[in-house]
């Protein structure tokens, strides 16, 4: 009997959906196929099988050991089943002389054909599941920031040494090489790809993706990222999502584009009609977000480094604020023309998130809010005055927390953040996390031997 024959499980593939996804691999020669599905740190993971037990894996699931789950931390191994959702199949570019590869994002049941509590792309569908009964359809567009650094891990300085190059400017034809490779291969594996630019630190990049539903947009920020360290490694070079890789060079975000519209007709909830400003649901949504922005620090700024890219500034947020013209607040609502859609800007996450657990807790944030009918402040814009942090302080503008273990606290407060998440990957977050703390609090920098070594 497959995990697959109980009544009770959402993820059987259709028959027709199966034999699709069979038929293009054949159709494409592929050989082997990756299936991928997430860690709770936001790591990818997965095995390959070869192309012949693609049907009966989609049939029957394929166990696997799901301590790999856990996010680093084996404690005892726990037999679970891996079921390709075959609208996910990807083929890959062909590579002179490998095999041809393909990949699948799969969910994550239990023996007893339930979704795995510590499944992150099972919780946003969870998620997203609730947005729907609300009568709300999520969809999500992100700007993903990295740096290209030469091939050598020991060498941290910035590539090239000369790349005088800054904010959509072209760069050095050995990174705009590199970015122009990594468009055209997510554009032929069908990812929803926008522009790239150079962005405003020596070697740094920005890649945007488009609009789509909240699990769609994860699956793929999984696959850009392997796909740009890829292509990087290939031509000699090595990409790095780190928020903040260097002290005196601009932090790398991912700025998450948030558009809600109404199941029922498709229109767009976040702006009034009537006045074509922000409507009474984002204002809600605002709210939401901006009382949660504590708790939601430890899913959207997960490493020791992400502090120091919200301490540096430079267009990184200190404050739960928000406004149309500043780019320092948490959240901004951009201008949008006629006829477009309203988008909902948070500034906070950078590339190191797992990309379904940052979506969850954004949204379960947003859907509180709503829920509560809670009013934000006013907007802080900035096309008349600047706020420094002295006035911040003065207005009583909310801090984010400014470590790794600040934000842990607050994340373990949250009973929002707990919803979202399940108690599984919630507890599992913080005892992975907390380790992680500990670790760097014991660990004595370079920077210390220089400050007091000869004091």
């Amino acid at each position: 009997m497959s995990i697959l024959d109980t009544d009770t499980t959402r993820v059987r593939p259709s028959p027709e959906a199966a034999e699709e996804a069979v038929e293009r691999a054949q159709t494409h020669g592929v050989a082997l196929v990756d299936l991928q599905f997430s860690d709770i740190a936001g790591g990818i993971k997965g095995l390959t099988i070869p192309v012949t037990l693609l049907r009966h894996t989609l049939e029957h699931g394929y166990r696997f050991d799901g301590s790999a789950l856990a996010g680093g931390m084996r404690l005892v191994e726990l037999d679970l089943y891996l079921v390709p959702d075959p609208a996910t199949l990807t083929i890959l570019p062909n590579r002179e002389g490998q095999p041809r590869r393909a990949q699948v994002f799969c969910w994550v049941l239990r023996r007893d054909g339930q979704p795995f509590p510590g499944d992150p792309r099972a919780t946003l569908d969870r998620v997203l599941g609730q947005a729907a009964n609300s009568g709300f359809d999520y969809q999500v567009g992100v700007e993903l920031e990295f740096y290209l650094l030469g091939g050598n891990p020991a060498d941290l300085t910035l590539l090239p040494a000369h790349d005088a190059a800054g904010y959509f400017d072209v760069g050095e034809e050995v990174l705009a090489g590199t970015r122009d490779e990594i468009l055209a291969t997510l554009h032929d594996m069908g990812i929803n790809v926008g522009g790239a630019h150079h962005e405003t630190g020596p070697g740094q990049q920005e890649l945007d993706l488009l609009h789509a539903g909240g699990i769609r947009v994860a699956d793929q920020i999984i696959t850009t990222r392997q796909v740009i360290r890829t292509v990087a490694q290939r031509r000699g070079l090595r990409a790095t999502f780190m928020a903040k890789p260097f002290a005196d060079a601009p932090g790398s975000g991912m700025h998450v584009f948030q558009r809600l519209a109404g199941l029922d007709g498709g229109d767009d909830v976040l702006r009034d009609p009537a006045t074509l400003d922000l409507s009474t649901t984002a204002r809600h949504l605002i709210a939401g977000q901006l009382a949660h922005a504590s708790g939601l620090c430890a899913v959207l700024c997960t490493t020791v480094n992400s502090y120091k890219r919200l301490a540096a500034g430079h267009r990184a947020p200190r404050h739960a604020t928000w406004a149309r013209v500043s780019q320092g607040s948490l959240i901004r609502v951009p201008a949008a023309a006629p006829g477009v859609e309203t988008d909902v800007e948070l500034r906070s996450p950078d590339a190191m998130v797992n990309p379904y657990l940052a979506i969850a807790a954004i949204l379960s944030a947003a859907l509180d809010g709503i829920r509560q009918g809670d009013e934000p402040p006013g907007p802080l814009d900035e096309n008349l005055v600047t706020y420094d942090e002295d006035e911040l302080r003065r207005i009583g503008a909310p801090q984010l927390p400014t470590s790794l273990g600040e934000a842990l606290d607050a994340f373990a407060r949250d009973d929002v953040m707990r919803a979202a998440l399940g108690n599984y990957i919630f507890e599992q977050l913080l005892t992975v996390k907390r380790a992680e703390w500990i670790e760097y609090r014991r660990h004595v920098s370079p920077w210390e031997h220089l400050r007091y070594g000869d004091v």
